[in-house]
């Protein structure tokens, strides 16, 4: 490449995702990319947005004001409309042929206008894009996998995606997605398993596949300690054990399941059970959370309490930090343990609560079907995989905790500052930005 190319700048690019309101692109990609710009980028970073020709419209006001965030980084912004269909993350085949069209026409427009040196695509969707970037004007192509896409889109039932992939189509994204790895200059999957699974499905890029985990802020211990004082005094949690559960949407059963199984493996303690919930999410399940917080005194005692608490991202690890463990159910059907799809997408998961939890300083309470944060509860003695322990082994091990708090909550809060801050994640792409310019 020329001595002059740095000039050229990287270009983020995300696809099917709420640019404008969304805690997940906030967390995940805005506040990444400002770490990158602060740390000192071999080039000029840009994001952009294809974005839905509906939300565009209704959400231009925070899209001007995302734009003006993004500048004060040194960030460009750029937010294109698409068709509605995008709407539709796992696109079965008629609406792929569709996609198809418009991606060849943000292609060409991204090279026009934009001239990337690197185009580094969130998702597969984004990346159809960015391959097509890379044929017309050579930029290198970052694949950001996320999560493997045509398994988990043909098995996230339970997920509440309401448009999932039939065979014809999984093979049809299976297909793309070996065209996606073998013309991308790096694969970034977000977890170990992830990259064990996608190295032996396609040997040549083993050595273009890099670890690139879900990232989150890790406060300071002494932050977390003030966090911890003010949020158990204003929630009345002072002489609780305190277990929280931080999502967007949750199971009740799978969730009900796990606190029935504390209170049978410790029921001497004084078990509260706080869930935080988005803010978004409590508008459109207010009644659900409603039925929740009733079915717990009936299904598991008069005397166990529980608080949903509607929390904005920006104030979760507040919460978190008055908490003691933090709690990762996950419900499995009988029909989804047979299907090795399934089995597979499972074993890669890293969700960004599990991050957040540690960075907390709270040990977890996880399910098997977690994937891999459920292999590093295991490998670091971050917590339990409860529904792998009986009753007598949750028992010893929430004894185990108890007798040793200090050291658990110091051992998950190190985990996180090590392997989850957006610094870390940050300087993991800058050095791979910068292989890629020299290469």
């Amino acid at each position: 490449m020329s001595a002059n190319v740095s000039a050229r700048p990287a270009v983020y690019l995300v696809a099917i995702e709420d640019i404008a309101q969304s805690p997940l692109i906030r967390g995940q990609v805005i506040a990444l990319l400002k770490a990158m710009a602060a740390q000192g980028a071999p080039c000029p970073l840009a994001l952009v947005a294809l974005y839905p020709m509906l939300n565009w419209w209704r959400h231009r006001g925070r899209l001007v004001t995302l734009r003006a965030e993004l500048a004060e980084s040194g960030i460009a912004f750029h937010a294109w409309p698409i068709a509605f269909l995008t709407r539709y993350f796992y696109m079965p085949r008629p609406w792929l042929a569709l996609y198809r069209i418009q991606a060849w026409l943000a292609a060409l427009t991204i090279t026009a206008s934009l001239r990337p040196v690197i185009i580094h695509c969130r998702s597969y969707p984004a990346t159809l894009v960015g391959a097509l970037v890379k044929r017309l004007i050579g930029a290198r192509l970052v694949f950001d996998t996320r999560a493997l896409y045509p398994e988990e889109g043909a098995t996230l039932a339970e997920g509440g995606k309401s448009v999932l992939l039939d065979p014809t189509a999984f093979r049809v994204w299976k297909q793309i997605e070996a065209g996606l790895c073998r013309e991308a200059d790096a694969t970034t999957v977000v977890s170990r398993p992830s990259a064990v699974i996608l190295a032996e499905q396609y040997p040549d890029i083993v050595n273009r596949l890099i670890v690139a985990p879900t990232c989150t802020p890790v406060p300071s211990v002494e932050q977390l300690d003030v966090w911890r004082n003010e949020t158990r005094l204003k929630l009345g949690l002072t002489n609780k054990l305190v277990v929280a559960y931080a999502a967007s949407w949750f199971e009740p059963q799978p969730t009900l399941g796990l606190f029935r199984q504390l209170l049978e493996a410790c029921p001497q303690a004084n078990w509260h059970f706080l869930l935080l919930v988005s803010s978004r999410a409590q508008g459109q399940h207010q009644s659900a959370f409603e039925s929740f917080t009733a079915l717990v005194p009936r299904e598991l005692g008069p005397h166990t309490g529980c608080t949903v608490i509607a929390a904005a991202q920006t104030t979760v690890l507040q919460y978190l930090a008055g908490a003691d463990l933090g709690a990762q159910p996950v419900g499995a059907s009988e029909r989804s343990q047979a299907d090795p799809r399934y089995v597979l997408a499972a074993k890669t998961r890293l969700s960004v609560k599990f991050t957040e939890y540690l960075a907390a300083g709270l040990p977890v309470l996880t399910s098997r079907w977690a994937g891999a944060a459920a292999d590093i509860v295991r490998e670091h003695d971050l917590g339990v995989v409860y529904d792998e322990a009986s009753d007598a082994q949750l028992a010893a091990w929430l004894s185990r905790w108890q007798e040793a708090r200090a050291d658990f909550s110091a051992r998950a809060w190190q985990y996180a500052h090590e392997h989850f801050a957006l610094d870390s994640l940050a300087r993991r792409y800058l050095n791979l930005y910068t292989r890629l310019l020299g290469s």
